[in-house]
């Protein structure tokens, strides 16, 4: 096809004509796979006398030729065969000519495409694209520079290694450091991508620091610090008097580009900018004081008139922004890291006082977080974006959260000092407000609200201080009760400013745990009057729902019951009137005033919001979110101990949704029945245990079908689980029921294993039956007697094929158990079968050696525990039982010249494969439950981390990141931490008083047995001196000859401290 032909096609794409439309682009789609047709799409794209709109079109053809049909290196490629290196050379040169296109658009489609094709094709395939980009940007043509800086820009993203990216850094940025140095030659775009260029080089650079460290030394030692005095120059002139002596305002891209690379710097190499960091720190302050006045008037103010500019060249460019609010966020982000450095202590504090930096940082968050014109038409209108702008999940990155986060990285990073500059710069904005006010300024309100916001967004940390200086008897430095008093109680029923209002409900409530108790009800009960009020607007009752929310959560016991219920009743009618984000808030209030009245709540009231709550989530149950949201309100009702509720519960919620349950009959896909089973799943999770007299039989017919009829793995996962929480929570509802069919629970719960357990069954839907089966037997008792020996067998021989570590522990586990409870059951039962083949196996071969191969890999508290105890029971058990001594299982790795302190690349892995001695399963128990005990001592011991004089691997303090001042703040994180690791997991945390209804019912009932309460340490420390002192199973032969070096070591120690 030549070119006329191909741009006739091109024109064709575009037709207004939908079927012309489509049949050029079928004929276009089967022009692609011919090569040549990159060659004329490439010259179309690059043709002065072809319009530009078809030039576009035929670039961005090209560039879905390339994704398809250039190399097999993309994963779009389609093939089969790889264009040809000829044509890709001719490609190549066409395209890289349209670097230099006078036509902005063509050149920025051009450097795409060339930076695309760079990434299969560099360095290889066109070892010349570098120097040709260089020479490109050292052109004397302005087209020339921009064409070649955007690919170049590409170009260093791409993966390069320490020996391409040094020498490439060095010849490509002094060329930059030229270009960004002559304002009167390039433009502001292109200047700024200069330093696009070098913060991409930083980057890399930074991610080959640890493969060539003195290589990458060297670099930055040479590099940066002409960078970083290029930047000092470039920030000096004030920036609010370059902008208005400008038509536009690009030049704002130089300033963005500047603080961005600085915080790349910081977090990548923070030594370089020791010297100079306080330096950028007071250009920083300067350009937050210079702009304040601007940015009011362009985004804050509603008397105000001014217009904001608009880009010179009409069009928008992606990697270079020109916006005055990206600005003031980069800024306020370089503080925010900047802060946390030891650097600039000083600067911020003096003798243990905050200075007026520290104060003037923190008064500008405060004025620049305030809410702009577009938040206050946004918000006032759409209760969803109001409450996803507020959320702290789902906020969009803009100038009130950059204010926000630098006040908190503030207070986090100096504490005390930080409090106090933040009352001095509370005090400041509230009089300026108040004089604002005085002169009917309408936008008053505004820094009040921005303040609150603020001093709330650090309010676990402050709470944590007022409560720290109260115990000390000292006053706090934050005066948070004055806050209360002139400002929170001033503007809670302030309606004519519905911002502050809201903003005052949601402040009390974020310091509700510190609230007085008839203060906080005062609070509260205002907050419930707002949801009844007919003139308060979409942000007041926003705000008062999400203050519920936090009021029931932190009060908790400081509630009285019937408020919550009251509470309760004014948020229900608001569900079927929000959606989204909202409808998320309500629900979460909802849950919240369940905690505090679910013991009281009523029959109305109760069966009205489950009626609601099944209307809502089946109006859209393909929602995920709001799925789970619902599915936890109903745990909060099922785990109400209210007789009230647990009735409303099963005669209308457990009956509705069975009902829903039955639409899997007639569609296997139906997302409202799948939904359904989720809400039961729910139910029964947080239902006391006994299970409500009737739980269980008004799901359990259609339950049972759904399992026997379903393929969806999500489906049988929930099904099951609930099968096994009724097991855990009240057998003998299982055991009682029996079906229309006759079948008794009991059988049908062992026809789902079966059919889990077959060999055509993927290991991961096996996964969820051996949780099923250990609580089956643990908590069935003898009523599972007369099925045992046929489970067993089905679990063994599955076991056979098993091929993963989780699938094998989920077989594995039930044995582990019966062994310490019906020893001879088991045994007798696995001496006597035989797995078919081929070949066919002993059936204690197939679980000891599994069990043996895998035992390091088990997961979960309990779950080692039993393996660890199970194990030692079968070893005790081989002293009598010739058959446990005569299994042989994986040994130890036969080590040979070629694997002798070598690392086995997948070659010689593929080439010699790795060999295991034979060892008799006695002998591997003992290596296994030595490795237990060592685990379960170190575990026992509460390690706390590495010594204090430890010296880290790079004493280099010019060069090692100041890794002190990462963790400021943060030494209670680390201290939970060490000793969640060290004690055995979060079981301590999980049981504490304050988790409350908040703790993991599911686990409850394993945390009541033996095994879990069990000190693993001392029980192998016994169980090992007893079998040394006796010589139980041959205990010292076998000690002598099967154990290592490292093993006998542990054992001695061991058997030392017995």
């Amino acid at each position: 096809m030549d070119s006329n032909q191909l741009l006739a096609l091109l024109q064709s794409t575009l037709d207004p004509n939908p079927n012309v439309r489509l049949q050029a682009e079928l004929h276009l789609a089967q022009a692609c796979t011919e090569p040549q047709t990159a060659l004329g799409l490439a010259r179309i794209a690059t043709e002065p006398q072809v319009d530009i709109p078809w030039r576009q079109a035929a670039s961005f053809a090209l560039k879905k030729y390339v994704k398809e049909y250039w190399s097999a290196f993309f994963s779009t490629y389609k093939g089969p065969v790889a264009t040809s290196a000829e044509v890709k050379a001719q490609v190549r040169k066409v395209v890289f000519g349209g670097l230099a296109d006078p036509v902005r658009k063509i050149r920025l489609a051009c450097a795409n495409i060339v930076s695309l094709i760079a990434q299969p094709d560099w360095p290889e395939d066109w070892p010349s694209l570098m120097d040709q980009l260089l020479a490109l940007i050292r052109s004397d043509s302005i087209d020339a520079v921009e064409g070649g800086m955007r690919a170049l820009s590409d170009f260093v993203s791409i993966s390069l290694t320490e020996d391409q990216l040094l020498p490439i850094a060095r010849d490509m940025l002094p060329t930059l450091m030229a270009i960004l140095g002559a304002p009167q030659t390039y433009g502001p775009a292109t200047r700024a991508r200069t330093i696009l260029i070098f913060r991409q080089c930083v980057m890399t650079l930074f991610t080959v620091k640890d493969e060539h460290p003195e290589a990458v030394k060297a670099a930055v030692g040479e590099i940066l610090p002409r960078w970083l005095e290029a930047f000092q120059q470039l920030l000096i002139p004030d920036v609010a008097a370059e902008l208005g002596s400008s038509d536009n305002w690009e030049g704002i891209a130089v300033r963005i580009a500047i603080f961005q690379a600085l915080e790349v710097i910081l977090n990548s190499f923070p030594s370089t900018l020791k010297a100079s960091i306080t330096t950028f720190l007071s250009f920083a302050a300067a350009h937050l004081a210079s702009l304040q006045q601007l940015y009011t008037a362009a985004y804050l103010s509603n008397s105000s008139e001014f217009s904001v500019p608009s880009s010179a060249s009409g069009e928008e460019d992606s990697d270079i922004s020109t916006d005055l609010s990206t600005l003031v966020s980069t800024v306020l982000d370089f503080v925010a890291q900047a802060v946390r450095r030891k650097a600039v202590r000083p600067v911020l504090v003096e003798n243990h006082k905050p200075t007026q930096a520290i104060v003037d940082f923190l008064r500008q968050a405060i004025e620049y977080a305030q809410m702009t014109t577009d938040d206050e038409e946004s918000w006032a209108s759409d209760p969803n974006a109001f409450v996803a702008d507020e959320d702290d999940e789902m906020s969009s990155y803009n100038v009130r959260s950059a204010a926000i986060d630098m006040a908190i990285a503030a207070i986090e990073t100096l504490q005390d000092p930080g409090l106090s500059a933040l009352q001095t710069a509370f005090g400041q904005v509230a009089q300026a407000a108040d004089s604002r006010r005085s002169q009917s300024d309408e936008d008053w309100w505004k820094c009040y609200e921005s303040a609150l916001a603020v001093v709330g967004g650090i309010s676990e940390d402050l709470i944590d201080h007022v409560q720290e200086r109260a115990e000390e008897g000292k006053n706090p430095k934050f005066a948070l009760e004055g806050v209360f008093q002139r400002v929170v109680m001033s503007y809670l029923t302030a309606s004519d400013v519905p911002f502050l209002q809201g903003r005052s409900f949601v402040f009390a409530s974020q310091f509700a745990e510190i609230l007085p108790r008839t203060l906080a009800k005062q609070y509260l009960d205002a907050a419930v009057q707002v949801l009844d009020s007919a003139e308060a607007g979409v942000p007041v009752k926003v705000s008062a729902v999400r203050a519920l929310t936090n009021f029931f959560r932190h009060l908790n016991e400081n509630v009285e019951p019937s408020q919550a219920v009251v509470a309760l009743s004014k948020l229900l009618p608001l569900l079927p009137q929000t959606s989204e984000n909202t409808l998320i808030l309500v629900l979460d209030a909802i849950q919240s005033s369940l905690k505090v009245g679910g013991t009281v709540i009523d029959q109305t009231i109760c069966s009205s919001l489950i009626k609601t709550l099944i209307e809502t989530w089946f109006a859209t149950p393909e929602d995920p979110l709001l799925g789970s949201t619902i599915a936890d309100v109903f745990a909060s009702l099922s785990a109400s101990p209210s007789p009230v509720v647990q009735s409303t519960l099963l005669n209308e919620a457990l009956p509705a949704l069975a009902s829903i349950m039955t639409e899997l009959r007639t569609d296997p896909t139906s997302i409202r029945a799948a939904s359904a089973l989720e809400i039961v799943n729910s139910i029964f999770s947080r239902f006391p245990s006994p299970l409500p007299a009737g739980a269980f039989e008004r799901v359990a017919e259609i339950l049972f079908e759904i399992l026997a009829e379903t393929d969806d793995r999500d489906i049988i996962q929930t099904g099951l689980d609930v099968v096994t929480t009724v097991i855990r929570k009240d057998v003998h509802q299982l055991l009682n029921w029996r079906g229309a069919s006759g079948q008794s629970g009991l059988e049908l719960v062992l026809a789902q294993i079966a059919k889990l357990l077959q060999p055509s069954e993927s290991e991961a839907g096996g996964l969820f039956v051996g949780d099923l089966v250990i609580h089956l037997v643990r908590k069935a008792g003898a009523a599972i007697n007369p099925v045992l020996p046929d489970l067993l067998q089905a679990f063994v021989t599955r076991l056979a094929t098993a091929e993963t570590a989780m699938f094998t522990q989920s077989l594995v586990l039930p044995f582990a158990y019966l062994v310490q409870h019906q020893l001879d059951t088991v045994l007798s039962l696995l001496e006597n079968l035989t797995i078919p083949g081929p070949p066919p196996r002993p059936a204690l071969e197939v679980l000891l050696g599994s069990w043996c191969d895998y035992a390091g890999d088990f997961q979960g508290y309990w779950n080692q525990k039993v393996s660890a105890v199970g194990l030692a029971h079968l070893y005790a058990a081989a002293a009598s039982k010739a058959a446990l001594q005569q299994v042989q299982v994986k040994g130890d790795m036969v080590i040979t010249e070629v694997n002798r302190d070598k690392i086995m690349t997948r070659a010689r892995a593929r080439a010699n494969p790795e060999q295991f001695r034979s060892t008799p399963f006695p002998a591997k128990a003992l290596k296994l439950l030595l490795h237990d005990a060592q685990t379960a001592s170190a575990n026992r011991g509460g390690e706390q981390g590495a010594p204090e004089d430890a010296v880290s691997d790079d004493e280099d303090d010019e060069w090692a990141d100041e890794g002190a001042e990462f963790t400021a703040g943060n030494e209670k994180d680390l201290d939970f931490l060490s000793e969640m690791l060290s004690g055995g997991g979060l079981g301590k945390y999980m049981s504490s008083s304050g988790g409350g209804d908040e703790e993991d019912v599911d686990e409850q009932d394993l945390q009541d047995d033996p095994i879990w309460n069990l000190d693993l340490y001392s029980y192998l420390t016994g169980f090992f001196r007893h079998a040394y002192e006796t010589n139980q199973t041959s205990f010292r032969q076998l000690a002598e000859t099967f154990l290592n070096d490292e093993e006998k070591a542990i054992l001695t120690r061991l058997l030392q401290s017995a």
